[in-house]
C-alpha cells in the first residue's frame, strides 16, 4: 500500500473509532477497505486493539466477547449497524481469514450509527439486576449507562431508569430498543413502565401496537407469536393498533390484546402476567447465573429400547447407548448440567434427562415463555427428506434490506406488516423446511402450580401450530433426593410430531438440537441456558448467537438413529 494511502487509512480509521467521521469520509474509508486486503487487515487489527476504548465510549462497562468461544459471538448489548457496514462485512468474509469475521462482529457491537459515539447522549442507567444476563450470557452490571440501541436480555430481571425519571422493569427473555428517555420499542418479552408522579408521555411501540402513557404504571408484552398486550396497573394509557385505525384508552385493571393483524380485543386482567417488583433475595444467594455452555456435541445417538419403557422417572430400563452429558461453563459445570438420552420405536420418541438444578421443578413462568421457568427443549426433524444439515431459517435469524439499512431478524417484524408477510419472508428464501410440520420444538417442563408434567409443541421455524398438552403423551418428573436436580422421562407418539405414517427408523441421520433453561427460586426468571448438539462448522462463519440457534437450521446437530440391538437366546 502506498505511504499516502497508508496515512489516509490510519487517519480515517482513527476517526472511525472515535466516531468523528463525516459521511464523505466514511465513504473514503469504505473505498480503501474494499480495494485492499492489507487495508482490511490493518483496519480490523486496529479495531481489535482499540475496541475496549470504543466499548467504554458507548457507556457499556462490560468485558469484550471471548473470540476463543465461537458459540458466544453475539452482542451484549447490541446496536443496529448501518447497511453500508453490514454489506462490507459480508464482502470481506470470504477473502479474509476466519478470525476477521470475529473482529467484524466486535466492530458491530459498539459502532452505534453514522454519528459520533459522543453525539449519542446517555439517557438511561441500569439501576438493578437480578440474574440479568445479556444474549451471550454475560452478567448485566448495575450502573451501566445506556445509549440508543437494541438491548437483548436472555435471562433475569433488570431495572432501567431514564433521565426523565421513568423506570422500566424488563423481564427476560426480552429485546428492547431504547430510542430516547421517553420512547422505546419492545421487540419481544415483558416490560413494566412506571412514570414519576405528575409526569406522563412515555411511549412503548410493539410490532402491532403503540402505547402512550397518560400518567400511570402499565405493562406491555410481545409474545413469540407476535401478539402484543398492554395491562394497566395505575392511571391510564392510550393504545393504538399500528395496522388498523383503532385506538382506545385503558384504565387501571384493564387489559388489551393486539393480534398480529392489528385487531384490538379486551382481555381478562391478570396480576401474574407481569413482574412489577424485584422478588426478595434469598439469604446467601449466589449472584448472577450460569453462562451459556460451549457446545462440545455435534450429534445425539438415538437408541432403540432393549426393554419395555415405563414412564415413571426411573431410567433403569433405558438403553444408554446414546447417553451424553453437557454442562455450563465454569464455575457452574457441576451445578448446571444435563445428562440426556433419546430412544425410539415404531410408535414413540422417548426423551429423558437428568438435570442439575439448585431450584428444581418450580416453574411458574407465564404461558408465553413457560420454558424460562425451567425446562428441557429438544428440537427434532422428523422428515427424512429434509436430511442434514437443515437449511431453513426463521425470519428472526435473517437479515433484510429496508429503508437503506440492514436489519437483524429481530427487527424485521417492524417492517413486515402481517403474519402472511412474515411467512412469505421464510417461503421466499426458498427453503422448504422453514415452514415444515416436520420441524418440531418439544418443550418439556414441570408445572409447579398444577404439580404435573407439561408438554408444549411448536412446528417449523416460524413456530406455528402451538399445542399445549395434546392427548396421548406420557411424562414424569422425579426430584433428586438432595433437592439439587431432577429427572424427566417422556414418551411422545410420532403422530403428535406429524410422522406417524413414516417415522424415523434405524440408519436415518436427521437433525436435532438440545436446550436447557434454569430459573430462580420463584420459577419466573430465567437464570441461564445451555445449548448443545449443534453443527460446529457454521459457528466459525456466522454471527448467529446460541440463544437463537433453534431459529437457524444449519446450526442444528445430527440425530443418528441406531439399529435395534440383538439380544441373546
Amino acid at each position: 500500500m502506498k505511504t499516502r494511502d497508508s496515512d489516509q487509512l490510519r487517519a480515517l480509521t482513527e476517526g472511525y473509532v472515535s466516531g468523528e467521521l463525516a459521511v464523505g469520509q466514511l465513504e473514503e474509508l469504505e473505498a480503501l477497505l474494499l480495494a485492499s486486503k492489507d487495508a482490511r487487515l490493518f483496519f480490523l487489527t486496529f479495531l481489535d486493539i482499540h475496541a475496549g476504548l470504543a466499548w467504554e465510549l458507548r457507556g457499556a462497562d462490560l468485558p469484550l466477547p471471548d473470540l476463543q468461544h465461537e458459540a458466544m459471538v453475539s452482542c451484549a448489548p447490541s446496536v443496529i449497524r448501518p447497511a453500508r457496514w453490514a454489506a462490507m462485512a459480508r464482502r470481506w468474509a470470504l477473502p479474509v481469514a476466519a478470525v476477521v469475521v470475529g473482529l467484524i462482529a466486535i466492530a458491530s457491537f459498539w459502532q452505534p450509527t453514522r454519528q459520533s459515539a459522543n453525539a449519542a447522549p446517555a439517557f438511561a442507567t441500569v439501576k438493578a439486576s437480578l440474574h440479568g444476563q445479556w444474549a451471550d450470557g454475560r452478567e448485566v452490571a448495575t450502573g451501566v449507562v445506556l445509549r440508543s440501541g437494541v438491548f437483548d436480555l436472555q435471562s433475569g430481571l433488570v431495572e432501567i431508569e431514564t433521565v426523565s425519571g421513568t423506570v422500566l422493569l424488563v423481564e427476560a427473555p426480552a429485546k428492547l430498543e431504547l430510542l430516547d428517555s421517553l420512547h422505546g420499542r419492545l421487540l419481544g418479552g415483558n416490560v413494566v413502565v412506571r412514570m414519576p408522579k405528575g409526569k406522563s408521555g412515555f411511549v412503548v411501540e410493539t410490532p402491532q401496537m403503540q402505547v402512550t402513557d397518560l400518567g400511570t404504571e402499565f405493562g406491555v408484552s410481545v409474545a413469540s407469536n407476535g401478539e402484543s398486550r398492554v395491562q394497566v396497573f395505575d392511571g391510564k394509557v392510550r393504545a393504538q393498533g399500528r395496522r388498523i385505525n383503532d385506538g382506545r384508552e385503558l384504565l387501571a385493571g384493564q387489559t388489551l390484546r393486539c393480534t398480529t393483524t392489528g385487531t384490538l380485543a379486551t382481555e381478562k386482567f391478570s396480576e401474574s402476567r407481569f413482574i412489577r417488583y424485584f422478588p426478595p433475595r434469598q439469604t446467601g444467594e449466589q449472584p448472577g447465573g450460569p453462562l451459556f455452555s460451549r457446545s462440545d456435541l455435534d450429534s445425539v445417538r438415538i437408541a432403540a429400547p432393549t426393554a419395555p419403557v415405563v414412564i415413571d422417572g426411573d431410567l433403569s430400563e433405558w438403553n444408554r447407548a446414546g447417553e451424553f452429558r453437557s454442562s455450563c461453563l465454569p464455575p457452574y459445570q457441576d451445578t448446571y448440567f444435563v445428562e440426556g438420552m433419546m430412544m425410539y420405536d415404531a410408535q414413540h420418541l422417548y426423551i429423558s434427562a437428568h438435570v442439575g438444578d439448585p431450584e428444581p421443578m418450580c416453574n411458574a413462568a407465564r404461558d408465553e415463555v413457560d420454558f424460562a421457568g425451567g425446562s428441557v427443549i429438544v428440537r427434532v426433524s422428523t422428515d427424512r427428506k429434509l436430511g442434514w444439515p437443515l437449511k431453513g431459517t426463521s425470519w428472526r435469524a435473517m437479515t433484510t434490506e429496508t429503508e437503506g439499512r440492514t436489519l437483524p431478524g429481530v427487527l424485521i417484524d417492524q417492517v413486515a406488516r402481517t403474519d402472511a408477510e412474515l411467512r412469505q419472508l421464510a417461503a421466499d428464501m426458498p427453503l422448504a423446511d422453514s415452514l415444515s410440520d416436520g420441524i418440531a420444538s418439544i418443550i418439556l417442563s414441570y408445572d409447579a402450580q398444577a404439580q404435573q408434567p407439561r408438554l408444549r409443541l411448536l412446528f417449523g421455524f416460524d413456530s406455528h401450530g402451538v399445542t399445549l398438552n395434546p392427548p396421548g403423551w406420557q411424562g414424569a418428573f422425579r426430584k433428586d433426593a438432595d433437592g439439587r436436580g431432577y429427572t424427566l422421562e417422556y414418551a411422545i407418539p410420532w403422530r403428535l410430531l406429524h410422522c406417524a405414517e413414516d417415522p424415523p427408523h434405524a440408519g436415518d441421520v436427521m437433525s436435532a438440537l438440545w436446550m436447557v433453561h434454569w430459573s430462580d427460586a420463584e420459577g419466573r426468571l430465567c437464570r441461564g441456558q445451555l445449548v448443545d448438539v449443534t453443527n460446529h462448522e457454521p459457528h466459525r462463519l456466522s454471527a448467529v448467537p446460541p440463544y437463537i440457534f433453534f431459529h437457524n437450521g444449519p446450526c442444528w446437530g445430527k440425530a443418528i438413529y441406531l439399529p435395534q440391538e440383538k439380544t441373546g437366546n
